[in-house]
């Protein structure tokens, strides 16, 4: 059954976003946080909503906005997708040469300009959701429905 974050998880849960990723807390405001297991949700703030959601006991309500994943936060891709154009700050902006090397879930190697951890990752400045930036370079993080709806999108690339 999912239940409100305390007042103090849903600060950490506002200092994660701008620390993270430069989301001011502006775009949180008038969202309520839940929980349950792993994940946080985020819906909209309203009078009697937890009385509500205790007395039909929803089990998942708005979008998900964060998972703990080793002790550390790692961003939905919905709530990637949510904060698109609020992202300033960890953000890898893929070339076209490797964005299929990407989507296959390939690393891909090299430095990029954002720090250890979860970053957001862009192609032609649009948010194509969560990649993992460690040692070893770029991993993506998308969900596999989202990465075939991403490649179904595309059109055929023909032989050169």
């Amino acid at each position: 059954m999912l239940v409100s974050v305390s007042p103090s998880e849903a600060q950490e849960i506002l200092a994660y976003w701008s620390r993270r990723f430069g989301v001011p807390g502006t775009m949180l405001e008038g969202l309520r946080f839940l929980t349950r297991g792993k994940t946080v949700w985020a819906m909209a703030d309203l009078a009697g909503v937890q009385e509500t959601l205790v007395s039909f006991k929803v089990e998942a309500a708005g979008f998900p906005l964060l998972r703990k994943r080793g002790g550390q936060w790692k961003p939905t891709t919905a709530a990637l997708l949510f904060f698109e154009d609020a992202i300033v700050t960890n953000v890898v902006e893929l070339s076209a040469g490797r964005l299929d090397t990407f989507l296959r879930g390939e690393v891909l190697p090299g430095t990029f300009p954002a720090d250890r951890g979860y970053v957001a990752v862009r192609y032609e400045g649009t948010v194509l959701g969560c990649a993992l930036h460690g040692e070893a370079g770029l991993r993506s993080q998308l969900p596999r429905a989202w990465v075939d709806a991403l490649l179904s999108g595309r059109p055929e690339r023909g032989e050169d």
